[in-house]
């Protein structure tokens, strides 16, 4: 998946595909509804790529994509794909993902608003998540994905307006929240630990 915000920042990641060593058998770009959607993917890559215009702001993809891979990755039209991609995973017969994660920590978390917040967010799927997994590094299982979703948006608002609704009170102390204003991959991962379906 591709966060796109105009219409063809992304034409750079996708041309280079083909030059690349990745895994990926598929491209979601998600488009604004505004922009135009390329129809001559097909020529600049080999890669199956469709362009899929958002119904929902860009901070909730991970949610709206339209995946029809079992896992997916996401990233924005800023980004491109190394020469050689490997995804990690377990040997063996379980084949589980390998996600790299940050400690939440002072050091390496709560001294930062955004990443505390993250963290709290998180920890209403999983009271004591001590795991910040940053969205562009988590290997998505699309029919967990689905299940999270579903539970976050039924939590949050379909587009996340009621995530802060309860921050009241904090926020009589401080002028905002500084915050995702939607899914990350922190809550999901926490989701999963909650669900026992970490592996």
């Amino acid at each position: 998946v591709v966060s796109e915000w105009f219409f063809d920042r992304s034409i750079h990641l996708i041309k280079n595909l083909d030059e690349k060593d990745h895994p990926f058998s598929e491209v979601v770009v998600m488009i604004p509804p505004a922009a135009i959607t390329h129809d001559d993917y097909d020529m600049m890559t080999e890669v199956p790529v469709r362009g899929q215009h958002r119904a929902a702001p860009d901070f909730m993809d991970l949610c709206e994509a339209d995946i029809k891979t079992e896992w997916f990755m996401i990233t924005n039209s800023y980004h491109q794909v190394s020469r050689h991609v490997d995804l990690m995973f377990t040997p063996g017969i379980k084949n589980q993902p390998v996600i790299p994660f940050t400690p939440a920590t002072y050091p390496f978390c709560f001294k930062f608003p955004y990443c505390k917040e993250t963290i709290n967010l998180a920890q209403r799927f999983n009271p004591g998540h001590d795991k910040v997994v940053l969205d562009m590094d988590m290997l998505y299982h699309t029919e967990s994905r689905n299940e999270f979703c579903k539970q976050w948006k039924e939590e949050n608002g379909e587009e996340g307006e009621d995530l802060y609704k309860h921050h009241q009170r904090r926020l009589m102390f401080r002028k905002k929240i500084i915050g995702p204003p939607g899914p990350t991959g922190t809550a999901y991962f926490a989701w999963l630990v909650r669900e026992g379906k970490d592996g």
